[in-house]
């Protein structure tokens, strides 16, 4: 368990960071050349990466989890054109971040409970107040 909830931590991590750079490039350059910007380096690494494992073999994939991460990366495509969009208009990171990431929360547990994913009482309170955090940012003023 230790281990799956430091693979979540360095994603988090990941998603932070994810947040500060796109903020800061966004005034920058035009939103969708700002994705796909984002989006071929992290292809490019992931190849890198995911090259020598190659050398064991072709890893299986059903057709199923390839469509399932294509959707996934539509949705990041989706996610960097209209965040950059989000920020180029002058959102800072500081309300744009927690919204994105109480956004993410409620889809997630709403597809998690779908999915057949147990809701105790603790949990759906705990999502509750982050979501009521990231509401009362949005409604700060710049």
């Amino acid at each position: 368990m230790l281990t799956r909830i430091a693979f979540v931590a360095i994603g988090a991590l990941g998603t932070g960071l994810w947040n500060v750079f796109i903020s800061a490039a966004s005034r920058q350059m035009h939103p969708l050349l700002g994705a796909l910007i984002t989006e071929i380096t992290a292809f490019s690494a992931g190849l890198l990466i995911f090259l020598p494992t190659l050398r064991a073999g072709r890893p299986e994939a059903s057709a199923q989890a390839v469509l399932l991460c294509a959707g996934a990366g539509l949705s990041v495509l989706l996610a960097d054109f209209f965040i950059l969009k989000a920020y180029k208009e002058g959102l800072p990171v500081s309300i744009g971040g927690p919204i994105i990431i109480g956004g993410s929360i409620l889809v997630v547990t709403l597809a998690g409970v779908f999915l057949g994913d147990r809701m105790s009482w603790l949990k759906a309170l705990s999502i509750l107040m982050i979501l009521c955090g990231a509401t009362i940012l949005a409604g700060q003023p710049r």
